[in-house]
């Protein structure tokens, strides 16, 4: 099935959801990839493995002046293992991705995500539990730039209660701690001091199974955000959105979420933010030919910098592979995300503005049903309204090879 390397092409944007998603999704368990099963007893093993980003990076590290040149690729195993326990089943997930530069050692990281999650599904009240650990050493998000260690952990437990075949109630709670290397400085700023926090999360709300593919979940969320040595950032939130939830073979996989976020910072002179925030990370295919790869986001986030703590961030990448003959598809790729930055004393995000751009395409090859193998340019620059030194180029020639087992 052209499913299996249509999965294999966004791992590396299945792992960012992954290990960055936001509590309202933490009660769904993940949705299994469309690649070939295969049985170990009673588990269930969906096996990938991935050489991504073969090829060179015009400015390693991002720099408004004297950028270096490198050449690089990433190896990329995941596994998905489903074992059914008693009434419930297990998923395990488990993701590496080890990062290599040939001569900017100090760019090289090991990364790795793992998760589990039991699932009572076969009585009218279906507890559930889920335990996951991050560690990586990358660039996170669209704001720092630097390579910094960050270890994330969450617990989360919840259930849902039956009251028709297609309604249910659903609720749960979550507590995520995220910590960075607290030897690690970010343009003279420690990380670890500023943004070292803990996020609990209290939900609640109903299911609708609205087809056997796709589901909605209406919930209101409260969140609690505390930071050990930076208490300034202290905030709390109230959510309340639905999301959609859509599962492997239909024309849409993935899940899609909106709604209104009150976002209120515990010091006084801090603006606040009321509006709308969601996300969504979905793939579309039509008549076996097109896929549209679609990532989005507007929501607060925290900054690094002390003198302007919080940021709104909106934006949308997309990719589109179009099926040409044999084995060409013709790729296509584009990201625009804009960073609205709060000062401190200031009215609501009047602070520092950025734009990140990123355009480029190429072509793809189907070496049989499980492989693809991908050659790509892309072409990104940030622009800032404050100084020119966060302002950068930069400009990739890559290949990838993605393989089901």
């Amino acid at each position: 099935m052209r499913g299996s390397v249509q999965c294999l092409t966004m791992a590396s944007a299945v792992l960012a959801a992954l290990l960055c998603a936001r509590p309202v999704a933490a009660q769904a368990p993940p949705i299994l990839p469309s690649t070939r099963v295969v049985q170990a007893g009673p588990a269930s093993l969906y096996p990938a493995i991935a050489l991504r980003n073969v090829g060179t990076d015009s400015n390693v590290y991002n720099a408004a002046t004297a950028p270096q040149e490198d050449f690089t690729y990433s190896v990329t195993p995941r596994l998905y293992a489903v074992v059914p326990i008693g009434h419930g089943r297990f998923i395990g997930t488990a993701k590496g991705d080890f990062v290599y530069f040939r001569t900017h050692k100090d760019q090289q990281s090991i990364n790795a995500f793992l998760e589990g999650r039991y699932d009572v599904v076969e009585a009218p009240v279906r507890p559930f539990v889920a335990a996951s650990v991050a560690t990586y050493r990358d660039r996170q998000g669209h704001e720092i730039d630097a390579r910094v260690r960050q270890r994330q952990t969450a617990m989360t437990l919840g259930g849902e209660i039956e009251l028709t075949p297609i309604t249910s109630l659903t609720g749960w709670v979550q507590r995520q701690n995220t910590t960075w290397d607290p030897n690690e400085l970010y343009r003279g700023v420690s990380l670890a001091e500023q943004l070292d926090s803990t996020a609990d999360v209290v939900a609640a709300g109903a299911r609708f199974h609205v087809t056997p593919l796709t589901s909605i979940v209406a919930v209101a969320e409260i969140q609690r955000d505390r930071f050990e040595a930076s208490p300034e950032r202290d905030a709390d939130s109230f959510r309340v959105g639905p999301t959609a939830e859509f599962a492997n073979g239909g024309a849409i996989t993935g899940r899609a979420q909106g709604g209104y976020r009150a976002f209120r910072p515990l010091t006084p002179g801090f603006g606040g933010y009321n509006g709308f925030a969601g996300m969504a990370d979905v793939r579309y295919e039509f008549l076996d030919l097109t896929q549209v790869y679609v990532n989005a986001s507007r929501d607060v986030e925290f900054s690094y910098d002390p003198l302007q703590p919080y940021y709104l961030e909106t934006g949308v990448g997309f990719r589109v592979v179009q099926h040409v003959v044999g084995p060409l598809e013709a790729i296509a790729v584009g990201e625009r995300w804009q960073l609205r930055y709060q000062r401190v004393g200031g009215t609501s995000f009047d602070g520092r503005e950025e734009t990140l751009t990123t355009i480029g395409g190429g072509v793809g090859f189907r070496l049989g049903e499980d492989m693809e193998l991908t050659f790509t340019v892309d072409r990104t620059a940030r622009h800032s309204s404050d100084t020119i030194t966060r302002n950068y180029e930069r400009r990739r020639v890559l290949a990838s090879v993605n393989y089901g087992l």
